[in-house]
């Protein structure tokens, strides 16, 4: 409730909003789950492998990605949701409904931070550790490859947050956020997965998750996949902000002509840097030199 007590109007007013909002998330128990899980996993999973180094280090962000980031999901569409509870209890709403939409997108702030504190821990472990002389990670990568594969693990949690909030704006039944969930796997599974080994496998880079990692393979080499990285890394951002603008939509008294231009550029941006990320970078898989102690069979 302490939010409604916010002023309405003004820059300090929002603001004062989107902090309560962080913080509600920061305290979510769902979201805190989710962040638990993934450091105990990324634990155990070095914990195994302290002797040989990190393997299939550029796999790894995928567990930050989906504890935190779908637990971002369930989480942030709560808040919303409770969000509306809370105005329809009370006379005056605390600003136009579009204006709380906008203080709800800083619930993806503390996703994004539990994303990014779980890949700096990847990358100081890995230094630490060690990893193959082969595997795909800095020395056999470009830096801005790298780096961009592992920026990816926060975005995705920023943007399972972000997906969270559309989806207690729009949907309002129950189980809605589960329901959302699932479709966020099964699109990123199915759009991508007949792509992987095949000559076109950049066109896989329309999901909002896509991985460029296979891990190891049966020969002891690992599959670097086409596509450019860093462009990707812009298109999840553009599909992120596409969210927001999603949620935003649903007060009709926010549809004035400059907001359907932002959502008209936002768009075209997300579709050139998909664009970038399947026509740019590399355009066939690439495998690496093997990995002897990991050739299986």
């Amino acid at each position: 409730m302490s939010s409604l007590s916010v002023p309405a109007s003004g820059l300090a007013g929002h603001r004062a909003m989107a902090v309560i909002e962080a913080r509600r998330m920061a305290r979510h128990p769902v979201f805190l789950l989710g962040v638990v899980l993934a450091f105990v996993v990324l634990g155990l999973f070095l914990a195994t492998n302290e002797e040989e180094g990190v393997p299939v280090v550029l796999t790894i962000p995928l567990l930050g990605a989906f504890y935190i980031g779908l637990t971002s999901v369930i989480a942030a569409a709560r808040l919303t949701s409770s969000t509306d509870v809370a105005v329809e209890a009370v006379a005056t709403a605390p600003g136009t409904e579009a204006r709380r939409t906008l203080a709800l997108a800083a619930t993806g702030i503390p996703a994004f931070l539990a994303g990014l504190a779980f890949s700096v821990v990847l990358v100081v472990v890995a230094q630490v550790q060690g990893v193959a002389p082969q595997e795909w990670w800095f020395g056999t990568l470009p830096d801005w490859q790298v780096w961009s594969i592992l920026l990816m693990c926060p975005t995705a949690c920023l943007g399972g947050a972000l997906l969270g909030v559309l989806t207690g704006r729009w949907l309002r039944f129950r189980g809605a956020s589960a329901m959302a969930v699932v479709a966020l796997i099964v699109v990123s599974l199915l759009g991508q997965t007949p792509l992987l080994e095949t000559s076109s496998s950049e066109w896989r880079l329309w999901v909002p998750w896509a991985i460029f990692h296979t891990g190891d393979n049966a020969d002891g080499t690992q599959t670097l996949i086409a596509g450019n990285p860093g462009a990707y890394l812009g298109y999840m951002l553009a599909l992120c902000a596409l969210a927001v603008l999603g949620a935003m939509w649903h007060d009709r008294t926010a549809r004035t002509p400059r907001f359907h231009a932002l959502v008209a550029a936002v768009a075209a941006t997300a579709l050139v840097l998909f664009a970038l990320a399947a026509t740019t970078g590399n355009h066939d898989n690439r495998d690496s030199d093997p990995i002897p102690s990991r050739v299986t069979g």
